[in-house]
């Protein structure tokens, strides 16, 4: 059996890698879109799950939304 180990990264890392503000990580965190895990009070993240490509674009994604909002 090959089990690979990932180490896990932190939320300023995860934000640059996915070109995102804190805020809109924080809310995809919220909103289920953005896996993310707990370990003890830090939140941490697997890189391979954030290379998902459903996962770019989500401060464009959250302007939208709040744009329409707004309206």
């Amino acid at each position: 059996m090959n089990q690979t180990v990932e180490n896990l990264i932190g939320p300023a890392a995860a934000c640059q890698m996915l070109s995102i503000d804190r805020s809109s990580l924080l809310r995809g965190i919220n909103d289920g879109i953005v896996p993310a895990y707990r370990i003890g009070t830090a939140i941490r993240f697997r890189p391979s799950e954030l290379r998902h490509p459903s996962l770019s674009g989500l401060t464009e994604y959250y302007r939208k939304i709040d744009e329409e909002f707004a309206a």
